[in-house]
């Protein structure tokens, strides 16, 4: 009977689990027959079958992305054999035939992936787990592009991997094609946001691209800042006139009218008379 092992967690109940025959669902929900929180599963995200000796695994929607061997389990499902690797959100796993056949080597650590528009000469090195894209101040990278959604697309770390999920009205596109789903990308893929196009890679930056760090907008603080300076300045000017020099203008205010009546009054007189 086959299992499937949750790396890293030896002391996790039922791990390895058993593939008895019974659809096996993956997931943190309470409807996954193997639960298993804090690990950024979906509810339900993927689920095993075992049918007639062969074991297949299937994402549970097109919207969780399942990776197997590095590469993205397609929706249809894909037969396993003893020893695949099945990663989705933080969550490693391995397919085994036996308990007793030979797990693969821990993974070492990966490059690290850059997003590098080279119109603009910068590379963006994707430290943060979900990185925005849009016109909105508060993305991690900021796009002044009228055609360009507030929020138009994100670029998450999944499974080892890098995921993107598009949401602008415009749409994006890989490569030349829509995404409509979200879509894990490989080494050179070509993202086109509006008018700007990124190249997805794990290689050094290229000569004559500049590395560029993302602002930390953790803090919304940054989105109101110009309000409150704004504020503190007005603020500031009705503050210069306290106690008698205000009360010093507001007195002036009658004499200058009464001084501008006068004067109408005198060039009308002047015009009658002449």
């Amino acid at each position: 009977m086959p299992f499937l092992e949750l790396e890293g967690s030896p002391d996790l109940e039922n791990n390895p689990r058993e593939l008895n025959g019974v659809e096996l669902i993956v997931g943190s929900g309470s409807q996954a027959t193997w639960r298993i929180p804090g690990r950024d599963l979906a509810a339900r995200h993927f689920r095993l079958q075992v049918i007639g000796g062969d074991a297949r695994l299937i994402p549970a929607s097109a919207q969780n992305v399942v990776v197997l061997n590095g590469k993205q389990a397609p929706t249809e499902g894909v037969t396993l054999r003893s020893g695949d690797v099945i990663a989705a959100g933080s969550a490693r796993f391995v397919f085994l035939n036996t308990l007793d056949d030979p797990r693969p080597e821990p993974p070492g650590e990966a490059a690290p992936a850059l997003l590098i528009d080279h119109a603009a000469k910068k590379g963006y090195t994707l430290r943060k787990r979900v990185v925005q894209i849009g016109r909105e101040i508060g993305c991690s990278i900021v796009l002044k592009d009228p055609t360009v959604s507030r929020f138009h697309a994100d670029v998450r770390s999944e499974g080892g991997e890098y995921v993107l999920y598009s949401m602008g009205s415009s749409g994006t596109k890989i490569n030349g094609q829509s995404v409509t789903v979200p879509r894990m990308l490989e080494e050179g893929d070509q993202i086109a946001i509006g008018d700007t196009v990124f190249t997805f890679s794990r290689r050094p930056l290229p000569p004559g691209i500049r590395s560029v760090q993302f602002e930390d907008h953790a803090d919304d603080s940054f989105s109101r800042r110009n309000t409150q300076l704004a504020t503190r300045a007005v603020t500031a000017e009705l503050g210069k006139y306290p106690g008698k020099r205000g009360r010093k203008r507001s007195a002036m205010l009658p004499w200058i009218l009464g001084g501008a009546v006068v004067v109408v009054a005198i060039i009308a007189f002047l015009v009658l008379r002449g």
